[in-house]
């Protein structure tokens, strides 16, 4: 599989909004904190055309209460679950095919369940404050406000997006170090502990 990897588009804020506005509407009854998260995210920074969305809940007890409503507008992504039980997460899929969208990708679903779908938004539910809701906003913040950081990760990202992959669990892997290495001074910058 190639990885596609296009520049900053200005347009990108656009269609967070316009799913932040939906995202809001159907979970409404939870008082959600709906932020832009991700490469699409950061001003300048090149990434694969997806829209990825954090949504902080107050509890976990919430968590399973976004499932249903949420099904009406997107698919739940179970399978990755039993690996990270405190997120909930849901994908808006475009068939390259034509065949029929699922509303459900299950634990035991082969990742092939998910061949002929194009990928346009992530959203990934969690506790607000948690661990996982600070490092992916720090992760964003500190890229904007260090550009040298962000322009290395675009580097990266268009040099491993010239190789084939397996899937993108794969793609991911082969920037995971890096990724973790900055997340963990994000963190720590974002917390006030480093410059």
């Amino acid at each position: 599989m190639k990885i596609t990897i296009t520049d900053y588009q200005e347009n990108w804020p656009v269609l967070f909004a316009e799913e932040k506005k939906k995202i809001n509407s159907t979970l409404s009854f939870l008082n959600p904190v709906i932020v832009h998260i991700g490469s699409t995210s950061v001003p300048g920074l090149c990434a694969k055309p997806i829209i990825d969305i954090q949504v902080g809940l107050k509890n976990a007890d919430d968590l399973d209460r976004t499932i249903e409503p949420m099904q009406q507008h997107y698919t739940y992504v179970k399978m990755y679950e039993p690996d990270w039980p405190e997120r909930r997460y849901f994908c808006r899929y475009e068939s390259e095919t034509g065949g029929v969208i699922p509303s459900l990708i299950d634990v035991n679903d082969v990742p092939s369940v998910k061949q002929g779908l194009r990928s346009l938004t992530h959203i990934h539910i969690f506790v607000k404050g948690t661990d996982d809701w600070i490092r992916h906003i720090a992760f964003r913040d500190y890229l904007t406000a260090h550009p040298n950081e962000r322009d290395a990760y675009c580097l990266l990202k268009k040099e491993l997006s010239k190789s084939e992959y397996e899937n993108m669990i794969a793609y991911n892997d082969a920037k995971n170090d890096f990724v973790k290495n900055v997340q963990q001074r994000a963190v720590g910058w974002y917390r006030g502990d480093v410059d």
